[in-house]
């Protein structure tokens, strides 16, 4: 059992052969990085800055322009519980899903964040995939892109898991592929969904809809999906309580 703590430290340029570019967090293991950056770090399987299987906390840190073969271009997350303070996943790339976050077990919260501007050339999931439990709260996830042939979930491809969504933001997310590219804002696939005074806004797809794409009906409170390209929700085989268009 491993403790790690960094704080004021920038890992840059680093390389894995497998998991982990920059930081790779064992079961069992804790990492508390505070105001560091992680920057070009590269994973030939998962997680270009961050793979973690353990306990991970975050406050003020950046993690830009990391790149992972497969999945979690800035982190993969597949066990265990994080919680992500005041961070920024920004210019991050996969070449196949979830060029921000991959997550594929344990709890994930963000809170006062940002996952921006992350691409992959894949066909899904620029800026988050979900299929465990996540959190955002004061949260904003924008100018992500899925640009794969027949892509989806351009902010966030939610599978079966827990997602809510709390005073946070899914704008101008896209997939822009070609084929059947569909939910730039968020496409769902058998998740539970809350979406809690909070917005899917501006967001644009190949084909409808262009916002939320869901097979299964959403908690919905004070919150608005709107100006969407080509549609809202319509096209969806579930349409959210109250979105229109």
């Amino acid at each position: 059992m491993g403790n790690l703590k960094l704080n004021k430290t920038t890992l840059d340029n680093n390389t894995a052969v497998n998991e982990g570019g920059g930081v790779d967090v064992e079961s069992d293991a804790t990492a508390d990085i505070t105001r560091s950056q992680f920057t070009f770090n590269n994973a030939g399987t998962l997680g270009g800055g961050l793979q973690s299987d353990g306990t991970v906390t975050t406050d003020g840190v950046v993690f830009s322009r990391n790149f992972a073969t497969n999945n979690g271009g800035a982190i993969d997350h597949d066990n265990g519980d994080a919680v992500y303070r005041d961070t920024t996943l920004k210019n991050n790339t996969s070449g196949l899903f979830s060029a921000g976050i991959d997550i594929d077990g344990g709890t994930v919260q963000f809170i006062n964040s940002k996952i921006i501007d992350n691409i992959t050339p894949a066909s899904g999931a620029g800026g988050i995939f979900n299929q465990a439990s996540l959190t955002l709260i004061r949260t904003e996830v924008s100018g992500n892109v899925a640009g794969g042939p027949d892509g989806k979930g351009g902010g966030i491809f939610e599978q079966g898991g827990t997602l809510v969504l709390r005073h946070s933001s899914v704008d101008r997310n896209s997939t822009n592929g070609s084929g059947n590219s569909q939910a730039g804002g968020i496409y769902n696939q058998g998740g539970a969904v809350t979406l809690d005074h909070s917005e899917v806004n501006n967001n644009a797809s190949t084909i409808a809809p262009g916002g939320v794409d869901t097979d299964t009906q959403f908690t919905v409170t004070r919150s608005q999906i709107r100006n969407n390209t080509p549609t809202n929700c319509d096209g969806s085989p579930v349409i959210v309580t109250g979105c229109v268009g």
